[in-house]
């Protein structure tokens, strides 16, 4: 992942940051910006990751809605894209928080340990990002 990682991003493809917890200054997950196009400023996908411990708490919103913040007011792109497996009701609460439209479904895109799962495909215009709560 961390060999993919630096090649995507030598590549200008990806941009991935740590998320760290200010009271601690602890590592506790990511957030990302995959397949970054630069002629049609736009983003293939919003990943984030965090810690179990730290979820429930609005993290991975805040973190995400920085980094989209950052895609369309200094990276000047003019879309993101993200997923969220159909069975991740918390994903998909993330995404909708920060004002992702669901735009389709990828029936039974990926399986795990033999439970097939759909993919459900969002996107964000830079004028659909919603501030951020409290």
């Amino acid at each position: 992942m961390v060999r993919r990682t630096r090649r995507e991003y030598r590549a200008d493809a990806h941009l991935s940051l740590s998320v760290i917890l200010n009271s601690t200054s602890a590592c506790i997950g990511r957030v990302g910006l995959r397949g970054l196009d630069w002629k049609w400023k736009k983003v293939e996908s919003l990943s984030y990751w965090l810690d179990p411990r730290y979820w429930n708490q609005g993290l991975t919103t805040e973190a995400s809605w920085s980094l989209c913040t950052l895609a369309f007011d200094r990276l000047g792109m003019r879309r993101i894209g993200s997923q969220a497996l159909d069975g991740n009701p918390a994903s998909q609460a993330v995404l909708r928080r920060l004002g992702f439209v669901e735009e389709g479904r990828e029936r039974e895109a990926v399986c795990v340990k033999g439970r097939c799962m759909d993919m459900v495909w969002f996107g964000l215009l830079a004028k659909e990002l919603r501030p951020l709560a409290g």
